[in-house]
Formats: structure tokens, sequence, C-alpha cells
């Protein structure tokens, strides 16, 4: 059987880590939890997940999502035996019984069939659509996979190298995607995976100051952290610049659905002028080149 080790990127963590973490182990070789220079003293949870039986790694000031998972990632293949797959996990993300099993039998068929493979995602993700490509050699090829909750085998990693910590976060997994791609790697998706996976909160849709509702029911919409906006516009035009030329398509679908969801956010969830100021932020600093951490103004 493949070994894996699990990764998993902490930033101001709560006990509810804990039963993540506890699923984890029950699936994987090895947890290596990072703590993302968290400002809110995570020692008592890094301590309680050490017991667990987690490899506990501490960034000493916050770097981003793809610093943490680089710093786990070369933990796992130095800490002891070199594993054969790398599964990346968010702190909030909730693994079902079976679910490792079923992404690596999804990468063993893939191999066998004579796919190239770059990541294998799970065909389902609770309250988000996954991206669905071709059945190559009777093998379900996806899209752009999110990051938490994915296989990667450790050649490719050799190979391609880690995630690209200048992005911060978001886009990170968007990147090491059209990286994969560039090079002929595919997704595969996984059809007995699904991941419980925490995206955004969602909030009443209001317009000058009413809620809208369609019959008796509130209409509700999703939307991101507020300061999350300026990394998703600064990120995507970063992208773009990187990669626009080799893959047009996906760079133009990219701005188009990031556009109309600040358009209706903006138009429709409460808190628009906060999030509307810290994405056009990020358009002008994505415009001039700035990368890594947001400037202090």
């Amino acid at each position: 059987m493949p070994s894996t080790a699990a990764v998993v990127s902490l930033f101001n963590p709560t006990d509810g880590v804990l039963a993540n973490t506890a699923a984890l182990l029950a699936q994987v070789d090895s947890v290596i939890v990072v703590d993302d220079g968290s400002p809110q003293d995570p020692a008592r949870i890094l301590a309680e997940l050490a017991e667990q039986g987690c490899i506990v790694e501490r960034l000493p000031e916050n770097s981003g999502i793809a610093a943490a998972l680089n710093a786990g990632i070369e933990k796992a293949l130095t800490a002891g035996p070199k594993p054969d797959y790398v599964l990346t996990m968010d702190q909030d993300s909730l693994l079902d019984p079976g679910y490792v099993d079923a992404l690596l039998s999804a990468a063993t068929a893939a191999q066998h069939a004579g796919v190239p493979v770059g990541m294998i995602a799970p065909a389902s993700v609770r309250g988000l659509p996954v991206r669905r490509g071709p059945v190559l050699d009777g093998i379900q090829l996806g899209g752009e996979p999110i990051q938490s909750g994915l296989l990667i085998p450790v050649p490719v990693l050799e190979r391609l190298g880690l995630f690209q910590s200048t992005l911060f976060i978001d886009g990170v997994d968007s990147e090491f995607y059209l990286r994969c791609e560039d090079q002929g790697l595919r997704t595969v998706l996984a059809a007995d995976a699904s991941l419980n996976h925490a995206l955004g909160s969602q909030s009443a849709a209001s317009m000058f100051g009413k809620e809208l509702s369609l019959g008796h029911k509130t209409l509700s919409i999703r939307t991101a952290a507020d300061w999350r906006y300026y990394y998703l516009f600064r990120n995507r035009l970063l992208l773009a610049r990187q990669y626009a030329r080799r893959f047009p398509l996906w760079t133009a679908k990219g701005l188009l659905a990031d556009y109309r969801h600040l358009a209706i956010v903006t138009l429709l969830a409460p808190g628009r002028r906060v999030r509307l100021a810290n994405a056009l932020q990020g358009i002008a600093d994505g415009v001039r080149g700035i990368s890594g951490p947001r400037p202090k103004r």
C-alpha cells in the first residue's frame, strides 16, 4: 500500500481541529501540522495535536498558506521514510472514513490506464461544484481543484517544485494546477471521495436595506472574508500575467467569474464597501505586480 503524509496548515486554530486531525491520523501514515504564525497563542492546541501523534511545526511569522504547506511538505520528505504521496489539508476540512483510500485507488487506476497523474481530488466537495473534465481511458479527469483534500504524488512535487509562496493565499492551488497542466499532468477525480469543507459564510441578500426573498424563502448569498478580496483579485491578475499566453481560456473565464461575483456581492451582500475597497486595492496592486503579504499602508 502506498504511504501518505498529510500536511495541515493552521492559523489561529480552535479545538475543532482536533477532530479533523484525528480523522486524518486514522487514514494516513503521518500528519504534519504547521502553525502559520498565529497571533492568538496556539500552544495548548499544538501540544494536544502532538499528543495525538501529529508532527508539529511553527512558523515565526504569518507567511501565507503556501509557505506553511511547503514547510510541512519539506518536513514530510525529511522526517522519516519518504512517503509516496502528500495530502494537503486546511484546518477546517473533515475527512469521511475511507477518503484517502478512495484517492489512492483512483491514483492506482489512473496509473494502470497510463494517465499521467498530477494530483487526485475528490469527486464531491460539499457546498461547492466540482469541475469535471473528459473521461480518458476510463479515468474521470477533473478541472481545477481546491487545495484542501488534494493528494499529490511526491515525484510530481520533486519534478515541479512546491507551492508558489509569493501568492501568500488564494490562487495557490490554481497556480499548481496550471503548472501540472503545462507539463501534461492531469487532475484525476476519485468517484468515491467526498470532502467536508467550509467555504465562506452565508448572509441574507439585501438591497437598499431590505432583505430579498423568493416566495417565503429569504435569499442568501455566500461571501469570503472581507480581507480575502484583496488577495482574490490581486492574485488573479498575477496569475494572468504569468499564464495568460499558455492558458488564455482559463484566464478569461477566471477573470469573468471573479468580476461577476464581485458585482453580485456588491449589489446584494452587506459589508459591500469594505469588500469592494479590498478588491479595488488588490486590482491596483495586481496591475503593479505586487506579490507576497499585503503591504501595510
